[in-house]
């Protein structure tokens, strides 16, 4: 009878094994990254909402800022526990740009455009075409090249969010002003992502997002002070909001992120955030009472397919790539 053998990870072989058990370890396996995927777009997703929860007790940038230097100083400690080294020199000075833009300049606007009144669903829709964002970026920096399917798919993309801004830019000013700092928040992710996967793409997970996240803090703080006046209310309904967005969304959700990217190519986990807008506005609608109206769901709706087919032209291109992705924490770099 032909039988399996397994060994530790020392190395050292254990006794053989009946057939039957290895297809159990298989789906144990499975479940587990059923669960974890389905884990990082509810927490990716429940971001936007923490975000919307702490502006009723602060203002954004000074709740972005609080969030950061809390996220940031847990992990930094972390760090240290496992004895891990600081990164120095150009190293630091690329952590401390990338993390600006990725975090600072991301999450600063989308807590600015929420506070103008832009629903969390359409936030997130327009964050989510960052990744074509930084494909078009990447063609003069990075030397990539766009097939037309990708470029097809962004157009999609680009007409889901004309479609679904469309509907929102009818209820007012404050929402035009929200909609801009929208798509600074979007440049900056891009730009980010572009300048990470160009300068930190050997990122080591843990003290690197230390150093980004306390960036971003310092980044955030100044115009808390200087504009805002520290403008916050610790209140019984803000730390929740605060504790939700700095552990759960910024270290829990990035956590998940990686642990998926080393199983994973990064074509197959960053597909994932395909779903963020529409399990956001869901998770609006029953936590905030946010409902969005036809044009901004058509568009919602568009815009998620041409994201899809974007990515998946591209996964196609880049699966003897990703093979090497998924050590690399650089490769893919979301909020």
């Amino acid at each position: 009878m032909r039988v399996n053998q397994t060994a530790t990870s020392d190395g050292t072989r254990l006794l053989p094994q009946a057939p039957s058990l290895a297809p159990a370890k298989k789906g144990a396996r499975s479940g587990w990254d059923v669960v974890a995927r389905v884990a990082l777009v509810v927490v990716w997703s429940s971001g936007f909402i923490s975000g919307k929860l702490g502006l009723r007790h602060a203002s954004p940038c000074t709740f972005a800022g609080l969030r950061f230097a809390l996220a940031g100083g847990v992990l930094l400690a972390i760090g240290l526990i496992l004895r891990q080294k600081l990164p120095r020199g150009g190293a630091l000075g690329h952590l401390l740009v990338a993390g600006v833009l990725v975090q600072g300049v991301q999450f600063s606007s989308i807590y600015v455009a929420m506070d103008r009144g832009v629903p969390s669903g359409l936030a997130a829709l327009v964050i989510a075409l960052y990744p074509l964002a930084a494909s078009l970026i990447a063609i003069p920096v990075l030397h990539e090249r766009v097939t037309r399917g990708q470029y097809f798919g962004l157009f999609l993309g680009l007409g889901g969010v004309v479609l679904a801004v469309s509907e929102s830019l009818a209820l007012g000013g404050a929402h035009l002003v929200g909609i801009a700092f929208l798509f600074l928040g979007l440049l900056g992710i891009s730009l980010g992502t572009v300048y990470q996967r160009r300068f930190c793409a050997g990122m080591e997970p843990v003290m690197g997002n230390a150093v980004q996240l306390l960036a971003a803090a310092v980044a955030a703080l100044v115009p808390a002070f200087l504009v805002e006046g520290f403008d916050v209310t610790f209140s019984a309904g803000y730390w929740p909001a605060l504790l939700w967005a700095a552990f759960v969304n910024s270290i829990v959700g990035v956590g998940l992120l990686y642990g998926l990217l080393r199983r994973h190519g990064t074509s197959q986990v960053s597909s994932l955030f395909h779903l963020v807008p529409m399990v956001t506005a869901g998770l609006a609608a029953l936590t905030l009472g946010q409902h969005l109206g036809p044009l901004t769901l058509g568009g919602l709706v568009l815009a998620t397919a041409g994201t899809l087919l974007a990515n998946r032209v591209r996964g196609f291109r880049r699966n003897q790539q990703d093979v090497g992705d998924r050590i690399d924490p650089g490769a893919v770099r979301l909020h």
